[in-house]
Order: structure tokens, then C-alpha cells, then sequence
């Protein structure tokens, strides 16, 4: 029987891991103090003047857990009409906005007073979200994330916001590649209770650590939960604890434990067994210092398996030339995998614009390799991301952010799997748009759903987060930003957007 853990609060926790937090945004006048937590997330208004809280942790998938530790101040204490029993209320959220709020009413003998807690921050930039008539959109949700916004967003098919949660960064690192990546769903089955389990995770920066990053790495932890511990984040009681993952050690490439991962990938088999990556200053064969890209599966808290790319000094003579000017100590840049039915790993490295199948079973060996700058004519592509092999059809995706070489390009694969062969090279959409970093491409039903990534074109047309087509082709959700800045920055541009 699953071990039942109490819950060691997620914001709680990163209000110790990051120097740049800012959790309170208020207007107007309230002289209340309340000491306020609402899903783990605690505020104050003591010696503040505001009517007004911004909240940066809500769902609408389950009620709020709102908590005032200093209720015995006041004689009545309701939320939207919900009256608060010993300092706390479980509060139903109805829907996410700007302009909507939770409304909770203080009173001691004659004198109430109201405080309007806002339910999407202020903070939080513009999108627009179109849904076409008459669509028929795939089953599932959108995750959404960014490169340098503390944000990460979970939007349902009709464009509504059932779950945020954010941070404000300091203004030190805007721009720094330290935003929350890789918002993702994991779905696994529990032998032991045999029912399936559902976790959610992201990247977040380690402020210990970020002053080692660079373009493109993000050090920090993986953040996992379950849907309990997200939502109701002082439960007394859930059967899937928070926790947070960093690398493990590993004397033969000098990793410490507790060294920080990268936000690029993760690739969970359960809560206990995991893959995670990141980068590590290595030499290479000639004795030259380099970022190599660095990987490790862990299971029941013991690392089981590594693997470096500079034990395998060939890779130090693919560098794409489109990457000759950019890549620097970066100089292969890892950046997704996924784990082959045979047990082998498929990974991506954007700056050899290669895929490559590890041997998992054995050495860690290369088994083949598919350059897509340099092959035959059969297939092309150019810092590529969000490689993954489809069974069904023996395939691989992948979103080739076509650097230097054209726009942005949705390709399928067909691959024989055992000796790295490409038969054909399809095309699955290409509109002339152009990502120079980042962006997914994922599918449910039948329909293909593209995470935009960071814009490459600062003229044209630039403000892209997600589209989802059917199998026509036709485009029928859309989410982009506002056009009155002209185009979407990299602060704006997000890491990835799927849908699960």
C-alpha cells in the first residue's frame, strides 16, 4: 500500500530556492492585515493599503483553499458567501480572469470590510484566443510555457484558463533564460494500487545555480506533483508527495549531488524512475572546454545510468555550420527525448541538427544517427526540437525550426528503427513562419497541434503561441498575442506549448 505523506507546500518551497519573488500586487486602500495563504501561496496586507490582491496560484478544476491565520481578530470571515470555520474555506473558482474576483468580506463588531482577490494577475500578458466555427477540436488541454516568464497555464478547448500559477521574476534576469519550462502531463499505471496515476511537472531555476546558465540552459529542478498537492496545497494528507529532482553523483564525469538539471526535457516512466538532462563542463578529446550534454536515469533515488556526449568524440565534428558563429562551448545542445519500445533512447541535439538512437540496453553507444544537415537529399532539417517516435506508424516528428536554412517546418519520418534509415521525408505543414529557438509539435486525434516557440522574424508576422489544425489542414484554435507591440519578443516567446 502506497505510504501516505503530508505535504510539504510547493510555493512554500520555491520562496526558498528563488531570489525573485514577488507574490503581491494591490490597489486602492484596505487596512484589514490579514495573514492570507490561498492554495499555499501566502500574502499579507499587514501595514499595506489595497482593496485589491492579485492571486498567482488558482484552478478551476478544484475549489480554492483559502486560510487567514489571524481569523480570531475578526467576529465573521466570508468568501464569495462561503463562511470561514477555524481561519479556513474551500472556495468554488467558476472562472479565471482579470476583471473577476473572489470576494472575501471581513467583520468585527460593526465595521466590515472587503477585499477583492483578483483571480488571473495583472501581471500576466495579453493573449487572444480564436476558435473557429463550427471546430471540432481533439480531446485534451494545452500546457503552456515560457522561456523567461515564471508562468506556466493549462487552457481547455474552449480557451479558458483552468489553471495557473506564476511568479514575478526580478528584473535581473529577464531575458536569462529563467522562466518555468516544460509544463507537462505524465500518465503512468501504478502496479501496486493498480490504477492509473496522473503527475504534472516543470523546470524551475535554482537561484544557487542560475548564475552558471547561459542561452539555452536554465539550471534548476524538476518540480513534480500530483493533483492533490497542486491544488490543495496544505492538504493534511496526499498519497502523491511534492517533490523536486536535481542531478545525482557522478564521480566519473564529476557531477555532485544536487548539481543543477535543465529544463529542456523529462521523460518520466513513474513517480520513482525518471530521465533527466542537463549540461556539465567537460574536455573534449583535444582538450578543448565545452558544455557537454549530459543525461541520467534515476530510479528509487539511485542513478542507474549516464550518459555524456563527450565520450563520443565524433560528435565533436558534427557542428551544423549554420551554428558555427552561435553554438560556442554549447557545441552539440541537447534538447528532447523520447524512450523507444526496444528500451533505447531517441534524443535531439539542436546545434549537430542530428537525432540520434542511444543504446540504453547496453554501452550508451551511438546506434545511427540521422543528420539532417548533412544525408543524402532524402530529408533536411536545422536546430530542430521535440523529436518523438510514433509506434503506430513507425515514424518520428519532429519541429524543425529550419535555422538559416528557411521557415519553420512540421516533418514526419518514415524511419526503419533498427537501422536509421529515412525511406521518405513528408512535410506536414509549413506557412512561411519562423521560430529561431524552442517550439513543439504534438497530436491528439487526428488533429496536429504547434507550440510556436520564440519568433525569429521581427517584422512580419511574429506573435504565435499555439495553433491546433485539423486533418484537413485548417486551422481551428489559435492563441497569439496582441499586435500593438508590433511583434512578440523572446521575453514573450514561449518554451513549449502541447496539448495532453
Amino acid at each position: 500500500m502506497r505510504k501516505v505523506f503530508k505535504l510539504r507546500t510547493v510555493f512554500l518551497r520555491l520562496l526558498i530556492i528563488s531570489v525573485f519573488m514577488s507574490l503581491l500586487s494591490c490597489h486602492g486602500t484596505n487596512e484589514k492585515g490579514l495573514c492570507i495563504s490561498v492554495n499555499g501561496v501566502e500574502y499579507s496586507t499587514l501595514g499595506l493599503s489595497c482593496d485589491t490582491l492579485d492571486l498567482t496560484k488558482l484552478s478551476t478544476e478544484t475549489e480554492a483553499e483559502i486560510r487567514i491565520k489571524n481569523y480570531d481578530d475578526y467576529d465573521l470571515i466570508t468568501v464569495d458567501g462561503i463562511v470561514m470555520k477555524e481561519g479556513e474555506a474551500f472556495v468554488p473558482v467558476r472562472k479565471i480572469a482579470k476583471n473577476l474576483f473572489l470576494t472575501l468580506i471581513t467583520t468585527k463588531g460593526e465595521k466590515s470590510d472587503t477585499l477583492y482577490l483578483r483571480t488571473m494577475h495583472s501581471d500576466l500578458p495579453e493573449m487572444i484566443i480564436d476558435i473557429k466555427d463550427g471546430a471540432t477540436l481533439s480531446s485534451g488541454d494545452f500546457y503552456l510555457s515560457y522561456v523567461n516568464i515564471c508562468l506556466i497555464q493549462k487552457i481547455n478547448n474552449q480557451g479558458e484558463v483552468v489553471l495557473y500559477e506564476y511568479m514575478k521574476q526580478d528584473t535581473t534576469y529577464l531575458g536569462k533564460c529563467a522562466g518555468w519550462w516544460d509544463f507537462k502531463k505524465h500518465v503512468y499505471h501504478d502496479d501496486i494500487i493498480d490504477e492509473d496515476v496522473t503527475l504534472y511537472s516543470y523546470h524551475v531555476p535554482d537561484a544557487n545555480h542560475i548564475k552558471d546558465g547561459f542561452s539555452g540552459f536554465n539550471p534548476g529542478m524538476r518540480v513534480i506533483f500530483g493533483s492533490d498537492s497542486f491544488y490543495n496545497a496544505d492538504s493534511e494528507i496526499v498519497h502523491i508527495p511534492y517533490k523536486t529532482i536535481q542531478l545525482k553523483e557522478d564521480k566519473k564525469h564529476n557531477v555532485h549531488e544536487g548539481d543543477p538539471i535543465d529544463g529542456h526535457d523529462f521523460y518520466m516512466c513513474d513517480y520513482n524512475h525518471y530521465i533527466v538532462s542537463s549540461y556539465i563542463k567537460q574536455l573534449t578529446s583535444e582538450g578543448k572546454e565545452v558544455y557537454a550534454a549530459y543525461l541520467q536515469e534515476i530510479r528509487n533515488d539511485s542513478l542507474i545510468f549516464t550518459w555524456c556526449s563527450t565520450d563520443f568524440p565524433d560528435m565533436e565534428k558534427w557542428l551544423d555550420p549554420v551554428f558555427q558563429e552561435t553554438a560556442g562551448p554549447d557545441y552539440v545542445h541537447f534538447n528532447s527525448i523520447d524512450v523507444l519500445p526496444d528500451g533505447n533512447w531517441l534524443c535531439s541535439f539542436r546545434h549537430i541538427s542530428s537525432i540520434l538512437k542511444i543504446d540504453r540496453n547496453g554501452t550508451g553507444g551511438i546506434l545511427w544517427r540521422l543528420a539532417g544537415a548533412d544525408n543524402d537529399g532524402t530529408y533536411s532539417f536545422h536546430g530542430q526540437h521535440y523529436v518523438r517516435y510514433h509506434a503506430k506508424d513507425n515514424t518520428i516528428t519532429l519541429f524543425n525550426n529550419g535555422n538559416d536554412t528557411g521557415p519553420t517546418q512540421m516533418i514526419r519520418l518514415n524511419v526503419d528503427m533498427c537501422t536509421g534509415i529515412v525511406s521518405k521525408s513528408t512535410i506536414l505543414h509549413d506557412d512561411g513562419y519562423f521560430t529561431q529557438a524552442c517550439g513543439a509539435l504534438t497530436f491528439s486525434d487526428n488533429n496536429m497541434i504547434v507550440g510556436w516557440g520564440i519568433p525569429g522574424d521581427t517584422i512580419n508576422d511574429s506573435n504565435r503561441l499555439l495553433t491546433e489544425y485539423d486533418k484537413s489542414g485548417a486551422a481551428i484554435f489559435s492563441i497569439i498575442r496582441p499586435t500593438n507591440n508590433d511583434t512578440i519578443n523572446s521575453i514573450l516567446g514561449s518554451y513549449r506549448c502541447v496539448k495532453y
